[in-house]
């Protein structure tokens, strides 16, 4: 088995994005990245590095662990509320919120059966969710989901 490169490993998680039913568009970069070249097309899927990544060197062993954060969010309604209520049921975020939850759950399952033929795993089987409500232009709301990678890793030539 080789290292699976970072390019590689996009590759395999925008066809996650292609293939969920309810992701339209996939992004890779800092956040501050989105929607600058070209709008996205909601509900997408968005991957950065906002934590540090480690590596671990254990008797001359190398264990990386790749930290990412991704993104599921889709486009909140922008209108008057249509419900006599306050908070998410007001619009369409409590719907966004719940649909977008369900993508990150069927994302947790991708890559427990797809990236571990690669050599790759949730380090210490921890996963962190939290909400996210953008109030920028973009007007979006969904959930991030952060996962630090142990990535199965062959000492280099050097050593």
């Amino acid at each position: 088995m080789t290292l699976l490169t970072i390019n590689q490993l996009m590759t395999l998680l925008k066809g996650f994005a292609t293939d969920h039913p309810q992701l339209d568009d996939f992004g890779y970069g800092p956040t501050y990245d989105i929607g600058t070249s070209r709008q996205m097309r909601p509900a997408y899927m968005w991957v950065t590095h906002e934590i540090d990544s480690t590596v671990q060197v254990i008797n001359q062993t190398t264990v990386p662990t790749l930290n990412l954060t991704f993104l599921f969010v889709d486009k909140i309604n922008d209108q008057e509320n249509y419900l006599d209520e306050n908070g998410y049921p007001s619009n369409n975020t409590q719907e966004v919120i719940s649909d977008m939850y369900t993508v990150t759950l069927d994302f947790i399952g991708f890559v427990q059966s797809n990236l571990t033929p690669y050599g790759i795993s949730i380090a210490d089987d921890i996963v962190s969710q939290f909400v996210i409500n953008d109030e920028t232009d973009d007007k979006v709301a969904g959930w991030g989901v952060r996962i630090p990678f142990k990535i199965k890793y062959h000492n280099s030539i050097f050593c």
